[in-house]
């Protein structure tokens, strides 16, 4: 019996439309009726060629992904095979994939992308530590959850790093599994990988986050294979020229060609990418060569900080900035010498026997004992010192804003990210998993709709959020809170879709 959609597998999970297929398997969205919630499920026909050997490998990342337990990895719920068909049951996230996301509304905030970033890379440490490898790694298998937060997906080409497990039939080195554009250069030549491997591809998905694209594009997937073992790639910032300079960093560390090179571990790159206060450039990279391609992060052991902890299991805590100690000792000096300044005049003005004072203030006069019009000049000098260092410092904040707006913006895509934002935090309590996600799905075709010019378009999508929202209160999956969160955002966007002109 094939796989279809309408199919009851274990009795209880009744398959409804796919979600996606990749090799011999496909996910589905499915009906979990004992417990009556929505779940994804994977399926994998066993009856092919290689059927022994594919059935294998889905035994085998059932077990390894029901092992991981961690807020950024896709919860197992349940596995089982029936007649030729294996299957897995997952959460369902309401998405949309980091794929999805950048497609549709392009390359992503950068306080955004070190979030994400923390996030996978937290997953991945608890992965390595469970002795698994994804070698897949890619916007299409990282998710947002219904918190916000994203999660990563599909541990099915996972290779268990323990020996003593015996298969290595499964993980011949000859074997290049995976997405060409997020391939670390050991996997592009065919060669054994680790998990050093996860962490190339991350660096990948970061390259892909903040610029639209992935670093290396060609063709054909040989072609990229070989800029990904032979090309240098160009720095972050030659295409989003106001990523920091640490997180080009991070990111220029982590796509070392010799994994040696790069990062060691998913709590290494954690620990960088925490503090939305970055330490400097010099801080991240340690010396190297001139000619060398490629910068390096240092080591934990070279920072003299204790054994590492699970990332998720640290307080997000910004590191301390040490290396701006010395504007306050500049600051402290200028105080004391206008102090100095201060009590020198104030004694001369006090000392009658001061022939230039008196001769300065009362030039028409013959006499020299006139102390009282002699003080009142004197106190103008002493606020100069004060007056100047406000002054070096109250312009800093107001060059901020000049430098921050998206020449792609539009008022409509404004208001569809903080229609966005608003969907996201609405717990499923509030609002129904699906309609928020029939929401979201909307939002991001009027973004499409306003980057082709078509005005009726995005006036009709509005409306039928409006009509989505309405039908989902009538019908109790929306609360009055939730409604009232959502008010201000949906009238704020059919405001601006009322005024686009493409």
């Amino acid at each position: 019996m094939s796989t279809t959609q309408g199919r009851l597998l274990g009795g209880r999970y009744r398959l409804g439309a796919p979600l996606g297929r990749g090799g011999m398997a496909v996910v589905w969205r499915a009906d979990d009726e004992m417990l009556g919630r929505e779940v994804a499920v994977k399926t994998l026909d066993l009856t092919g060629p290689d059927s022994d050997n594919a059935g294998e490998r889905f035994r085998r990342e059932a077990r390894a992904t029901a092992m991981l337990n961690h807020p950024h990895i896709v919860t197992v719920y349940d596995t089982g095979v029936e007649e030729h068909t294996a299957y897995l049951v997952m959460e369902l996230l309401p998405g949309p994939t980091l794929a999805e996301e950048v497609r549709d509304s392009g390359p992503l905030p950068i306080d955004a992308v070190r979030t994400i970033g923390y996030e996978v890379a937290g997953a991945l440490q608890a992965a390595h530590d469970a002795g698994i490898v994804h070698r897949d790694i890619k916007p299409g298998n990282i998710a947002y959850a219904a918190d916000g937060t994203v999660k990563v997906l599909d541990f099915g080409i996972t290779q268990l790093v323990d020996e003593a497990l015996g298969h290595h039939q499964l993980t011949m080195t000859d074997t290049i599994v995976g997405t060409a554009e997020y391939l670390a250069p050991e996997q592009a030549t065919g060669q054994r990988v680790d998990a050093r491997a996860d962490l190339y591809a991350l660096g990948c998905v970061l390259h892909t986050l903040l610029t639209g694209r992935p670093p290396f594009t060609a063709p054909t997937p040989v072609a990229i294979l070989m800029k990904h073992a032979h090309d240098v790639p160009a720095d972050v910032r030659d295409l989003r020229p106001d990523t920091p300079a640490d997180l080009a960093a991070i990111i220029t560390a982590l796509l070392a060609k010799d994994p040696a090179l790069r990062p060691q571990s998913g709590s290494e790159v954690a620990q960088l990418l925490r503090s939305h206060t970055a330490p400097a450039v010099t801080e991240v990279l340690r010396p190297a060569a001139a000619a060398a391609p490629t910068a390096v992060v240092p080591r934990q052991e070279e920072w003299n900080e204790p054994a590492y902890e699970p990332a998720y299991e640290q307080a997000w805590e910004p590191e301390p900035r040490r290396s701006r100690a010395w504007i306050w000792l500049l600051l402290l000096a200028v105080a004391l010498a206008a102090a100095g300044i201060w009590y020198l005049q104030t004694r001369e003005d006090t000392t009658p026997d001061n022939p230039n004072q008196s001769q300065s203030t009362t030039p028409s006069s013959t006499q020299s004992s006139t102390p009282t019009p002699t003080k009142t000049p004197t106190p103008t000098p002493t606020p100069t010192p004060t007056v100047t260092v406000k002054e070096t410092v109250t312009p800093i904040p107001s060059t901020t804003p000049s430098t921050t707006p998206s020449d792609t913006a539009t008022p409509v895509t404004d208001a569809t990210a903080a229609m966005s934002d608003a969907v996201r935090g609405l717990s499923a309590d509030d609002l129904d998993s699906d309609v928020a996600k029939t929401i979201q799905s909307k939002l991001r075709d009027i973004n499409k709709a306003v980057r082709d010019g078509d005005a009726p378009a995005v006036n009709s999508l509005v409306g039928q959020i409006e009509g989505e929202l309405d039908k989902a209160r009538q019908e109790s999956k929306l609360t009055e809170t939730g409604a009232a969160a959502l008010e201000g955002p949906l009238a704020d966007l059919g405001d601006a879709a009322d005024a686009f002109k493409p």
